[in-house]
């Protein structure tokens, strides 16, 4: 009997060379670990490679000992986006192999990805349930909409609607006369600047964020008391039983004064009873746990409601200093690398599990 397969698609890592030519390698091995204990294995290609003459593909699978080895295989029913697009060229340039793809009747996506920030808070909006969580978020056209939400909410952020990993996000907080500017570029670079005037302020976001679509939100205070910015992070997978399983939560802080506690902004993860514990009492610690399981409830339906079926979420979740908690993030293609730095594997290991156990409950339907 022919092994089922997961295909993964994966954009191809540039300016490096290596093998196999993509990025996740580590979570991929873990996968086809996982896989083959179900009597399946994955098989890993770029949309690129695809040749739809013969149905095949050129990609990567692994060997029993665990090494990668380059093959052409017949393109795989069932699909698991792993495309991560570094910016709007790499996006655009893409995006018709992926259409295409995804249009044709015989494949299936485990998942379908999220569009951008600004679509997914329409799509939560919909849900009164949800709106306490969702800070007020709008489409950066000028930079009359910044200064607006500064005159309302005494600061504001500016967000890439497609952008990740805490690139290319600036916090605008009014300072002396003028106007304190910190974020990260789009290099991930530190961003600290000092603006005197409306003028100055205007002059700098025109070249920050160019033609690029952004979004506008409140600033918020997500801070500890000792001025370190942190958020949560909640993993929420389907299991073998297609159901919604909160997989775990941790908590990502980053450096004093920075405005992203993203760890590839140089933040640390922390187990999240450790963390409530250090800065909230009991009763505080238990109402935030209910309202984080509330609303990793309500998301996923919500989103699957107006969207189309997903394989699992990454919630990223801020607490300000009044103790409101707020939905900063979602993310449907979510790392699991943060379980690795808390040092608990177990949720790591089921964040593995769980996505090949989804896979083959939707293969043998």
């Amino acid at each position: 009997m022919m092994k089922q397969t997961l295909g993964i698609i994966v954009c191809r890592e540039t300016g490096v060379k290596k093998t196999p030519p993509f990025y996740e390698t580590p979570y991929f091995m873990q996968l086809a670990q996982e896989a083959r204990n179900w009597g399946m294995d994955i098989f890993v290609f770029v949309p690129t490679d695809i040749r739809w003459d013969e149905r095949t593909a050129t990609g990567w699978t692994v060997r029993l000992d665990d090494t990668w080895v380059k093959t052409v295989r017949p393109l795989p029913n069932l699909i698991y986006d792993r495309c991560y697009y570094h910016n709007l060229r790499e996006y655009h340039f893409y995006k018709p192999y992926i259409k295409r793809l995804c249009s044709d009747p015989k494949v299936r996506l485990l998942g379908t990805p999220l569009k951008g920030k600004l679509q997914t808070y329409d799509i939560l909006k919909q849900n009164p349930e949800l709106h306490p969580f969702l800070p007020p978020t709008r489409l950066y056209q000028s930079p009359a909409d910044v200064f607006e939400c500064i005159a309302k909410y005494r600061g504001a952020v500016t967000k890439p609607n497609g952008g990740s990993h805490g690139r290319g996000v600036a916090a605008i907080i009014p300072a002396q006369e003028g106007y304190l500017v910190r974020g990260r570029d789009q290099q991930n670079l530190i961003v600290s600047r000092y603006f005197k005037n409306d003028r100055e302020l205007s002059s700098w976001l025109d070249s920050f964020i160019r033609q690029s679509r952004y979004i506008v939100q409140p600033y918020l205070s997500l801070y500890t008391s000792d001025r370190r910015p942190f958020d949560i992070r909640i993993l929420i997978q389907k299991n073998e039983h297609m159901q919604w399983e909160v997989t775990g939560m941790a908590v990502r802080t980053g450096k004093p004064k920075s405005i992203t506690s993203n760890l590839h902004g140089g933040g640390e993860a922390i187990n999240i009873q450790s963390f409530l514990k250090t800065h909230y009492g009991q009763q505080e610690m238990d109402f935030i746990l209910a309202q984080l399981y509330q609303i990793s409830e309500t998301v996923p339906h919500t989103i699957e409601a107006h969207h189309g079926t997903l394989v699992e979420l990454g919630l990223d979740i801020g607490i300000d200093r009044l103790g409101r908690i707020w939905i900063l993030e979602v993310n449907s293609k979510p790392g699991r690398t943060i379980f690795l730095k808390t040092g608990e594997l177990q949720l790591r290991q089921r964040a593995v599990q769980l996505p090949i156990r989804y896979a083959r409950a939707l293969l043998e339907q």
